[in-house]
């Protein structure tokens, strides 16, 4: 299991590698040098700072559907943990969402099904914001002077949104309806029953299911009491709301750093963001879409009228500060738990 670890955070360290040193190449090392030698360093601190604020604020989202006492604090810490795993697995970006529950209960005391309820409930509150910002996006590229969309562009455009919509929608709907949870849980288990079976021996599907049918029933209790909480629900969405406004600010202040704020409208600064977030659901093999966030949004500055050089540092600088950096953060978060809980997670 601590070789499977390491395995993970090798890879993921060496795809980064890989893809600054395509980036680099692209507009070759002298020029790389010279371009940050201009970076204002005063300003960078200032990305540094929105993406601290950012991480405050989706933790205190989760802290407000919490109705265990916990310190802030440590919940940071779990949150931390989370994204850690979540950065270096490809499991959609959610691979860390279980551990954060387990930390929680464990913390706690309480039922790790009602904890992973509020984990699921924060990511939830935060795909609602996520998508109006993006839709203001969207409104404001309109008022872009001299824009001209392509028909493809505008089919990306609907696309990312959609699916966006897709799988805000279908989370929902398994939150209301827990028969039809039950049921996809159900028939995943008979589906991948099989395959279980050939890694994890005497594994028994009835027993399976009535665990994971006790779990459900917990989750949704916990959904329930997350439901009545109404003054928590409103905090909470704010701070959801102020926790994606955050993060796009530390791009447009990576933008001040360049002192190339005039290559980018607010409407491609929101756009660029929501859709290269969106992209990082995609891949299934690939941790938190490396490559694949870091290539469409350079792509998209590009398209947008920000020159190449320019899209390149820009894209490389947020991503070291907010994807690298939380990784390395949460890394440091997970190995200091480890130590003091030598029983592990």
């Amino acid at each position: 299991m601590e070789r499977f670890k390491q395995r993970d955070i090798w890879i993921v360290i060496l795809i980064g590698i890989a893809i600054y040193a395509l980036f680099i190449r692209m507009i070759g090392i002298d020029r790389f040098l010279i371009l940050m030698s201009y970076v204002n360093k005063f300003l960078v601190l200032l990305v540094v700072l929105f993406n601290l604020l950012n991480l405050t604020a989706f933790t205190l989202t989760w802290r407000f559907l919490i109705s265990a006492p916990v310190s802030s604090y440590k919940l940071f810490k779990f949150y931390m943990i989370g994204t850690f795993i979540n950065n270096i697995t490809p499991t959609l970006g959610v691979g860390g969402e279980p551990v954060k529950a387990i930390l929680l209960g464990k913390e706690t005391g309480t039922s790790q099904a009602g904890c992973f309820a509020t984990v699921v409930s924060q990511r939830m509150l935060n795909m609602f914001p996520f998508m109006t910002i993006g839709g203001l996006g969207i409104t404001l590229l309109f008022y872009k002077p001299g824009i001209v969309l392509k028909t493809w562009e505008i089919l990306a455009l609907l696309f990312s949104i959609g699916f966006a919509f897709g799988i805000f929608g279908l989370i929902v709907y398994f939150y209301i309806r827990k028969d039809k949870l039950s049921l996809f849980v159900h028939s995943s288990i008979r589906f991948f029953a099989p395959f279980i079976g050939l890694v994890k021996k005497g594994f028994n599907q009835e027993e399976y299911a009535e665990a994971m049918e006790r779990s459900i029933n917990s989750f949704h209790g916990g959904l329930a009491h997350i439901h009545h909480n109404r003054y928590g629900l409103a905090k909470a969405t704010l701070f959801a709301f102020l926790g994606w406004i955050f993060d796009i600010m530390s791009i447009y202040s990576v933008f001040l750093s360049l002192g190339s704020t005039e290559y980018i409208h607010i409407s491609v600064l929101i756009i660029t963001y929501t859709v290269s977030m969106i992209s990082s659901w995609l891949p299934f093999f690939l941790p938190a879409g490396l490559g694949i966030v870091d290539s469409i949004m350079a792509l998209l500055f590009v398209y947008g009228g920000v020159p190449v050089e320019t899209a390149i540092i820009a894209t490389l600088l947020y991503r070291l500060l907010s994807y690298w950096s939380n990784t390395v953060l949460g890394g440091y978060f997970l190995l200091t738990y480890l130590r003091s809980n030598p029983a592990g997670i």
